[in-house]
């Protein structure tokens, strides 16, 4: 069986909201739709990332798409995912005879567009702002390996200066954090995740406060932009 998790996100861009499709279990060979859609009227770009199953998987860029324009795959996924890129405000990806290692946990996320119809790349000397966001971690690997992965994302950014550190009630913390490597261009500009692994325990304390700090220099400062999430109270 394959299982696929669209994952509710924290905001791109504040002040949006988006409804993701509930878990789905098909069977290897079977299709499957993963619908995501937002609300509010400004010029956007949106995106589906994959998390694989596995210990040490690394946040996929799936899709992306530019309001109104076509869905522009990575090139691992274009041969059995379709989309017909953004209609209204609405980005659906049909995964078509589903394999095993489509499994994992999809994310979706907007944000501001940074390119305009008939405009493509960025101006070098322009400087933009990461949106940062943190996403829970899945239920799924919580009751299975009694471990939690935060997923940190920053997404928007130009140029591709920057870098993103964790903190546990405001001290830094290293052991199990994994940041790619590199930054992803996404057609106009950049976008870096950072993960964070932790015990259940440590989880499912309300009182304990998790931050992501992106760090980048503009005009010349270092800047910081902070999102916080706080554990779970559990049930």
């Amino acid at each position: 069986k394959v299982r696929f998790t669209p994952h509710m996100s924290s905001l791109l861009f504040p002040g949006q909201a988006l409804q993701q499709s509930p878990d789905t279990v098909v069977q290897v060979g079977d299709s499957v739709t993963l619908n995501c859609s937002r609300k509010g009227n400004l010029f956007y770009t949106m995106y589906w990332y994959k998390l694989p199953m596995g210990k040490d998987a690394t946040l996929q860029l799936v899709v992306y798409s530019v309001e109104g324009g076509v869905a522009e795959f990575e090139k691992e996924f274009r041969k059995h995912f379709q989309s017909n890129g953004t209609k209204g405000n609405h980005l659906s990806v049909k995964i078509a005879h589903a394999l095993l290692n489509d499994s994992g946990t999809y994310f979706c996320a907007d944000s501001i567009a940074q390119t305009f119809p008939g405009i493509q790349g960025s101006d070098p000397s322009t400087h933009t702002e990461p949106s940062v966001a943190i996403f829970s971690p899945s239920k799924q690997e919580i009751q299975q390996k009694s471990k939690a992965t935060l997923v940190c994302l920053a997404s928007g950014f130009y140029p591709d200066h920057l870098n993103l550190v964790w903190k546990v009630n405001g001290a830094q913390r290293t052991e199990g954090v994994g940041t790619d490597e590199f930054s992803t261009w996404n057609g106009s500009t950049y976008s870096l995740t950072s993960r964070l692994r932790i015990s259940a325990q440590e989880w499912f304390n309300p009182l304990n406060r998790f931050e992501c700090v992106a760090n980048f220099f503009e005009n010349g400062t270092l800047e910081s932009i902070h999102k916080l999430l706080y554990g779970d109270a559990g049930e």
